[in-house]
C-alpha cells in the first residue's frame, strides 16, 4: 500500500465502519421489535451463553443466533446499499462488452432480495442463514462489505463490534455498565 492508500483504509475504518455499524444495529433493533419471536430467541440465547455477565470476544462464536440476527438485518437493510468499480480493461459479460474506465455499479440491497437466493425475500427470517442454508447459495449471494480484492477492511471488526453490541444489549442478567464503574488501567 502506498501512503495515500494506507490513510484512506484508515480514515474508513475510523468514519464510515462506526457508522455503517450504526445503521446495521439500528435496522436489527427495528427488526427485532416488529418480530417479537426472533427476539425472545436471540434474549434466550445470550442469556444462556453469558449467564448474566457481559460477552467477550471468546463468546463470539458461541453467539450463532445472534450472527444469524445481524447477517439477516443486514442483508434486508445493508448498511451500503450500493458498491462501485471500475474496470481496468475491457471486460465481456456474456454476450456483453464493458469497455476499459466504465464504473459498475453493484447493488447489495437488490441481490440480498433476489428470490432465487431468499425465498420470500422480504421477510425477515435469521433461519436462512444455518450453516446448510448458507451452502445452498452462490458466495456473492450476500456481500454486505463488497468482495475480492476490495473487501472491505473492517469486516472482521465490524462483525466482532455489532455481535458484541447486540449481545450486550440483549443481555437481560448483566450488570449494570457505565465508564465511570468501570476500573481502567493507569497509564
Amino acid at each position: 500500500m502506498d501512503d495515500t492508500q494506507l490513510r484512506d483504509e484508515v480514515m474508513t475504518l475510523f468514519v464510515a465502519g462506526h457508522e455503517t455499524t450504526a445503521n446495521a444495529l439500528t435496522w436489527t433493533w427495528y427488526l427485532l421489535s416488529q418480530h417479537p419471536e426472533v427476539a425472545e430467541k436471540l434474549q434466550h440465547e445470550v442469556d444462556s451463553v453469558l449467564s448474566g455477565r457481559l460477552p467477550t470476544l471468546e463468546d463470539v462464536s458461541r453467539l450463532t443466533y445472534t450472527e444469524m440476527v445481524l447477517t439477516e438485518a443486514m442483508r434486508l437493510y445493508p448498511p451500503a446499499w450500493t458498491i462501485g468499480r471500475r474496470t481496468v480493461e475491457e471486460y465481456r459479460v456474456r454476450q456483453y462488452s464493458i469497455p476499459a474506465n466504465s464504473l459498475l455499479i453493484m447493488s447489495q440491497y437488490v441481490v440480498h432480495h433476489d428470490p432465487r437466493w431468499y425465498p420470500d425475500p422480504l421477510r425477515f427470517d435469521p433461519e436462512r442463514w444455518t450453516p446448510e442454508a448458507r451452502a445452498g447459495r452462490p458466495r456473492y449471494a450476500y456481500f454486505p462489505f463488497g468482495g475480492g480484492p476490495r473487501l472491505c477492511i473492517g469486516e472482521a471488526f465490524a462483525w466482532m463490534e455489532a455481535e458484541l453490541a447486540l449481545a450486550i444489549l440483549s443481555n437481560s442478567g448483566a450488570p449494570n455498565w457505565s465508564p465511570a464503574t468501570t476500573s481502567r488501567p493507569s497509564h
